[in-house]
């Protein structure tokens, strides 16, 4: 995904100037919409908060991913480089303790779904990216057709059965509580979140541990609610949003990043460019692939 400075960015058939001009106006508003401005940055709680909503979703601790970062917008600048000693770092315990505090309250969902990193989804786009990535027929039927892990099939066999759970106790119902397949564990854990299966609930500091559940469990009601739209104005909705906020993309990026089917972003893509919202087909001259860019800017 194209997510650097204006010094990379994008050309179009009328020639460099325009294509430089071009880039600063995607990168002022990628600065506006990111906060990547003093100016706007996150200062709290319910900043971040209306940060969340307005951007739809966002990356939690990683800038550079082509969608916008809450560490960044704590920062105020263009992603900020991980510090030496991040225990000390202001934006990043600001976003550690946002990742507690919001869940908590059930005003955002958390959890590893934009890029496989730890993200926040908007309460209003959560039915969106629940109808595009939560299998029809369950997870057993994920298993059944080869496309959930063994390990991760075990897990939810737990959280069906019993209900939340601490890792640990995860660990040994599965039976993967031994050292030598911790990474199988970590592997199949990631794997639920990426799915909508499970998410992290709670994280219990006495000794340390995270509290896990299902996502049926947790987020019934949106789950209810996404069973309203169809895959076809779900992909819309997050992909008008991307653009609104991040301004110009590749194609087959944006569908890696938010995984979506490439197929449903060409459908949103057309549907979008018959709205005279985005404009296709522009190139960028460090990029192969030619990419789309929100219409008011191009």
């Amino acid at each position: 995904m194209q997510t650097r400075s204006a010094r990379t960015a994008a050309t179009s058939s009328s020639g460099d100037d325009f294509g430089d001009t071009l880039a600063a106006r995607l990168e002022a508003h990628r600065d506006r919409t990111f906060r990547r401005l003093p100016s706007r940055r996150v200062t709290g709680e319910e900043s971040a908060l209306g940060f969340i909503e307005e951007t739809g979703f966002c990356a939690a601790f990683t800038p550079g991913l082509g969608v916008p970062c809450l560490r960044e917008a704590i920062e105020g600048r263009r992603e900020p480089k991980l510090p030496e000693h991040i225990q000390h770092d202001r934006a990043i315990i600001m976003t550690w303790n946002l990742k507690d505090a919001l869940p908590a309250r059930k005003a955002v969902y958390y959890g590893k779904v934009i890029a496989g990193r730890p993200s926040f989804i908007a309460l209003e786009l959560l039915p969106a990216f629940l109808r595009l990535r939560v299998a029809p027929g369950g997870y057993r039927k994920l298993y059944e057709r080869g496309e959930l892990s063994h390990c991760a099939k075990l897990v939810m066999d737990s959280l069906t059965r019993r209900g939340a759970a601490e890792t640990k106790a995860l660990k040994l119902s599965s039976g993967y509580a031994q050292p030598n397949k911790r990474a199988d564990f970590d592997r199949a854990m990631k794997e639920l979140q990426e799915k909508f299966l499970a998410l992290k609930v709670e994280e219990r500091y006495d000794p340390f541990t995270y509290v896990w559940d299902t996502v049926e469990n947790r987020w019934s009601e949106a789950l209810r609610a996404a069973r309203t739209l169809s895959p076809g104005e779900a992909a819309y909705r997050i992909v008008r949003r991307y653009f609104e906020i991040a301004a110009y993309g590749n194609d087959r990026a944006i569908a890696r990043i938010l995984t979506i089917e490439p197929a449903l972003i060409e459908r949103a893509l057309r549907r979008l460019e018959r709205e005279r919202a985005v404009r296709r087909g522009l190139r960028v001259p460090s990029i192969r692939e030619k990419i789309s860019v929100l219409a008011t800017l191009s």
